[in-house]
């Protein structure tokens, strides 16, 4: 038990440091300053040192302003991509103490790999949250993640065991969950260098069709209708989509007669085809960095995110009702 509690120890402060490092550095430096919790390693006193605490109590403070600000966050998130594995394998490395060098080695890869998986997770999470447009989430899970942190950093240190298969309870649960989140993260990415991007450039069209890639081209020859134009194409994702991988980067065009998705599953290239005229109506929802365009039919609905700079240049005709669409056939509008 003693060496179960030794590594439950080592993996939560490890896991931890991925969620909020500077928070864990200050819990545990508070904690052993003061007494707060005995029989902790000896190792680990260097957190207790005076300058180590205000320096991760300053940090800590910055990352609570930081990372209740809705795009902040991400940008806070991309820079500890790296700080974070680190501190996480830094903490490992300080737990084992004076081990033999493989020893050290092992903790560091595990402390690195630990702390990668919680930070994926959150900076998947919070970059799910931006997708949506209401303005409160980002704050309350901010506030879950500093009181989760904090709360882990202790019950790790109190109760070791517990924290042991806690912890490989939360790994299980992130591989399970990885393929999603690395498409996830991948579309925040991709989102927010967008954002980026436009801000300094005109927020125009896509130049059709050669800013479409090739096989996108000519796959939309094949199923085109004989006189059917092209209003508005460009890279979107699948919220939701029968058929295609949540979260996948796929191609949209939108035509005068159907909405078309290209995308890839499997290593082979697919797509699937909505004709206008069964589309009911098409509300569309802005988030921070994407807005989502839900096209109502007779099935599941279609969620379809586009780059929110990108969303300003859809074609009007694809923003009305079906009744409105009927009426103007109809000469009443």
């Amino acid at each position: 038990m003693e060496a179960i509690a030794q590594l439950g120890s080592l993996l939560g402060l490890s896991f931890i440091c991925g969620i909020n490092l500077y928070a864990t550095v200050a819990a545990v430096g508070l904690c052993f300053k003061y007494g707060l919790v005995h029989g902790l390693p000896p190792e680990l006193s260097v957190l207790a040192n005076d300058a180590v605490i205000f320096v991760a109590v300053v940090l800590y403070a910055v990352e609570f302003v930081v990372d209740k600000i809705p795009g902040m966050d991400t940008l806070w998130d991309a820079i500890h991509t790296v700080i974070r594995p680190l501190g996480g394998a830094l903490l490992a490395v300080l737990h084992v103490g004076e081990g033999s060098p493989a020893l050290e080695v092992i903790a560091f890869m595990i402390g690195v790999s630990l702390a990668s998986a919680a930070h994926l997770t959150k900076a998947g999470t919070r970059l799910l949250v931006q997708a949506s447009p209401e303005p409160f989430s980002n704050m309350l899970l901010s506030l879950g993640e500093d009181l989760f942190a904090v709360g882990y950093t202790y019950l790790s240190l109190t109760h070791p065991q517990w924290t042991f298969f806690l912890t490989m309870l939360l790994v299980a649960g992130v591989l399970a969950v990885f393929p999603v989140l690395c498409l996830v993260v991948s579309m925040g990415v991709r989102a927010l260098g967008y954002r980026i991007r436009s801000a300094f450039g005109p927020r125009s069209s896509p130049d059709l069709p050669k800013d479409l890639p090739l096989w996108v081209q000519l796959a939309f020859e094949a199923v085109r209708e004989n006189g059917e134009e092209t209003l508005w194409a460009a890279r979107a994702f699948a919220l939701r989509i029968p058929g295609v991988p949540r979260y996948a980067s796929v191609q949209m065009i939108l035509s005068d007669r159907a909405v078309t998705i290209f995308y890839q599953k499997f290593l082979r290239k697919r797509h699937l085809r909505l004709l206008k005229d069964q589309v009911t109506h098409t509300p569309i929802s802005s988030g921070k960095f994407l807005t989502a365009c839900i096209l109502h039919h007779a099935g599941p609905p279609w969620i379809v995110a586009v780059y929110r700079a990108l969303a300003q240049t859809l074609p009007f005709s694809w923003r009305i009702t079906k009744a409105s669409r009927e009426a103007v056939r109809e000469g009443k509008i």
